[in-house]
């Protein structure tokens, strides 16, 4: 009776070496160290086939390119995942697209695994591609049948922090990340001893160390100020040394104040909400002349735009929300006042 073989191909991950590995049957004995009948001849040619597509596998794995379909409730996600789970979510609109593109076109790009350290709950973990593998979960769970997900195994990510610095490198190459998720990310890195300062961090990831530091600033700020933007993704890496600063100086007042806009609804936009806080401290005194000074004027109870002075400079700051016309139209009536002023002062224009 002829035994029955898996088929290799159809397998979908580490177990297609195993199965490879079992011994086939020959057809005869072999004589003199080879078999000499035609079937025999047939059963060595056979066992010495796959054992070169067991060598290919092996070196394929140990390079790193080995693509495998899974199921993907066998991957889960490192102690370094670097997506905010608001990214992760249907309440997330580009998360939303995602799904919906990969469910209607299938999956286009693999996502990149390492084998899982021994007595790990899943066979393996996720390098890069946290929104597919989130989306693809989704859609197993609501798919007949389950739905597999494309991986590529990277041996070579084993090193913890090789593998940090693939997943930062490849979010920082689309310019992905959110300033607050690259923070919480390095802050990660740093707990894990990956790196021993900021300094070092900054030259693995190339990062400059102003912006790690800004970046580390932001994922630390407290839960009350986040709650205040909402979603902590809209807070701009540049504006890091401002909220520093209001909370080392004016914590009360900033944390009093960012309850207060918590509960506005609607909520106002990133830029307005930095604004109010800075508002909530009262007028920045000015040093020797050269610090800016702001104000902020309201249309309906909304910050519409602010003045912003200091010597040698006077500028108009408005709001992404605000009408595009209204900008040129503003900055049209700025160019006018200003050289009706310096005209007449000065007796020509400048």
């Amino acid at each position: 009776m002829k035994r029955a073989f898996p088929d290799p191909t159809a397998l979908p991950h580490d177990s297609i070496l195993d199965v490879l590995k079992e011994p086939r049957p020959r057809a005869e004995a072999p004589m003199a160290g080879r078999p000499q009948t035609f079937v025999g001849r047939v059963g060595a040619a056979q066992n010495d086939g796959l054992q070169a597509r067991i060598d290919e596998l092996e070196k394929e794995r140990s390079h790193g390119m080995l693509l495998l379909k899974l199921d993907p409730t066998t991957i889960g996600r490192t102690a370094f995942a670097n997506r905010h789970d608001r990214s992760l979510s249907t309440d997330d609109d580009e998360f939303k697209r995602l799904k919906a593109s990969i469910r209607a076109n299938g999956q286009d790009t693999p996502v990149r695994v390492r084998p899982s350290p021994a007595g790990s709950p899943t066979a393996y973990e996720l390098v890069e591609g946290h929104r597919r593998h989130a989306a693809i979960l989704e859609l197993a769970k609501e798919t007949e049948g389950g739905f597999q997900i494309l991986a590529r195994l990277d041996a070579k990510a084993a090193d913890s922090k090789d593998l940090v610095l693939k997943m930062y490198r490849e979010n920082a190459e689309r310019a992905d990340l959110s300033a607050f998720e690259t923070g919480r990310m390095f802050q990660s890195w740093l707990d894990a001893k990956l790196f021993p300062n900021q300094v070092a961090l900054s030259k693995a990831s190339g990062a400059s160390e102003q912006a790690v530091s800004r970046c580390l600033t932001i994922a630390s700020l407290p839960e009350v100020i986040v709650h205040a933007f909402g979603d902590p993704r809209v807070v701009s890496q540049r504006w890091a040394e401002k909220l520093a600063s209001l909370l080392k100086h004016h914590s009360d007042k900033v944390t009093k104040a960012a309850r207060e806009i918590a509960k506005r609804k609607p909520r106002p936009e990133p830029e307005a909400v930095l604004q109010l806080l800075s508002d909530a401290v009262g007028p920045t005194p000015r040093k020797h002349g050269s610090e800016t000074r702001e104000e902020s004027f309201k249309v309906k109870g909304k910050i519409v735009w602010t003045f912003a002075h200091r010597r040698g400079f006077v500028a108009a700051k408005f709001p992404k929300s605000i009408d595009p016309e209204i900008e040129a139209e503003v900055a049209v009536e700025v160019r006018k006042a200003v050289d009706k002023v310096i005209t007449r002062r000065l007796g020509q224009k400048k």
